[in-house]
């Protein structure tokens, strides 16, 4: 008996030391865990106040960074062709050319909450119906206001800017649907690349579902021409109403790629005293269109349909030798129609969806007093391939146009043409 009460208590004394080391040993390794976290703790610490003093050296720099990202934008576009033009003489050659046929710069800045200002240049490569180039490398002024906004519904523009106009002249040749700016059908008068230098007022309601746009501007400027000093102001009105979803802002587009449901009719005015015609028998100009645009998407692509048709009055002027001569869109009576169709794959395929284009247009003029008043067409067939919707496509055209007068000609042309804007 005893022999079992000896073997008991040694054993329990056994376990027990075991226990106390065990304890002791765990306790010694909670011990060197602390000394770790205080360690990296002091480090954490160290690199913090490293940090607060990098802000408090450098942060006025980083705020003034991140408060001119907030007020300046830049931006570039750069639209360059190659093309196959057929012989205007009637032969079997064709002319070969590659152009930069636009390259932009974009600067904008907010000035204050209601104030900004927008100054736009271009470098640009130009050529006529029969692909011959008539300007090369030119830099030249595109935009230059400022803008006041006080709500949605008052906006103030002063300064160089596009005036109250058709879809087209709004959209500018970047946001077209078709490649080319439709130059046969649109011919308001203006000082260079559809601007003006003049104010605008404009509004908007329900984010842009009924817009207004009214300009005041010196118009088209032609040195010895009718308005080589303009007493007498162009005035432009457009009211464009949206069945479907708006388009807010002055400017629009001419497709949106699907992104959304467009159903649009806009209604323009043009008056100016004395606008055309020539210094010694200047005459008022009156012009006014309905433009229509239709865009809906469907599971199957989008659908794009785009219409409109102009009437021009110059009170049967003979417009100034000087606007052809100064590359100014020479003025004549006359009626314009325009009217396109396309198609846009709804998946991609490699980088971007293919999108298939159409566009008509015509001028008819009602006086053939001068050599510029003649009858003129353009049929444009089109495969785009778009990338991110207008600033990155690619586009192959071919196009024929009748150019009526004495030569009565129809030129063929191929082009291939890239759109890149950033």
């Amino acid at each position: 008996m005893k022999k079992v009460i000896f073997t008991l208590v040694v054993t329990i004394c056994v376990v027990f030391l075991c226990n106390v080391k065990a304890g002791f040993t765990q306790g010694q390794g909670m011990e060197e865990r602390m000394d770790y976290l205080e360690t990296r703790l002091s480090e954490l610490s160290s690199i913090q106040n490293d940090y607060d003093g990098i802000l408090k050296e450098h942060g006025a720099v980083i705020s003034s960074v991140k408060g001119l990202q907030d007020r300046v934008s830049l931006g570039v576009g750069l639209r360059t062709t190659y093309s196959m033009t057929q012989d205007a003489s009637g032969g079997r050659s064709w002319d070969k050319n590659f152009n930069i046929t636009s390259m932009r710069l974009y600067f904008g800045a907010k000035v204050t909450d209601n104030i900004r200002l927008e100054i736009n240049t271009e470098t640009f490569n130009e050529t006529n119906a029969f692909g011959v180039e008539t300007a090369a490398d030119d830099i030249r002024l595109l935009d230059a206001f400022a803008e006041y906004k006080w709500n949605d519904y008052f906006h103030i523009r002063f300064g160089r800017h596009l005036p109250a106009s058709d879809r087209y002249n709004l959209d500018g040749p970047y946001y077209q649907n078709s490649f080319f700016f439709p130059l046969v059908a649109q011919r308001y008068p203006n000082k260079a690349v559809g601007r003006v230098e003049g104010v605008s007022y404009w509004g908007q309601h329900a984010g842009g579902k009924f817009k207004w746009q009214f300009t005041a501007s010196d118009g088209r400027e032609i040195p010895g021409g009718s308005n080589a000093h303009p007493d007498h102001l162009q005035y432009s009105g457009r009211l464009t109403y949206n069945f479907w979803e708006p388009e807010s802002g002055f400017y629009n587009s001419s497709t949106y790629y699907g992104k959304k449901d467009v159903l649009a009719i806009g209604l323009v005015g043009f008056h100016q005293t004395d606008g055309v015609g020539t210094a010694t028998d200047p005459r008022n100009f009156d012009g006014w269109n309905v433009d229509f645009l239709l865009e809906k998407h469907f599971g199957w692509g989008t659908i794009d349909i785009e219409a409109a048709y102009f009437d021009y009055n110059t009170h049967g002027a003979v417009d100034d030798e000087k606007a052809r001569t100064d590359g100014q869109s020479a003025q004549s009576d006359g009626q314009a129609w325009e009217g396109g169709v396309s198609y846009l794959y709804p998946e991609k395929i490699g980088w971007g969806q293919p999108q298939f284009v159409s566009r008509w247009q015509s001028f008819n003029p009602t006086n053939n007093q001068t050599a510029v008043a003649f009858a003129e067409s353009k049929l444009e067939f089109g495969l785009h391939y778009i990338i991110q919707d207008h600033n990155a496509k690619v586009a192959l055209i071919w196009s024929n146009t009748h150019l009526g007068g004495s030569s009565n000609e129809d030129v063929n042309a191929v082009t291939l043409g890239m759109q890149f804007q950033h």
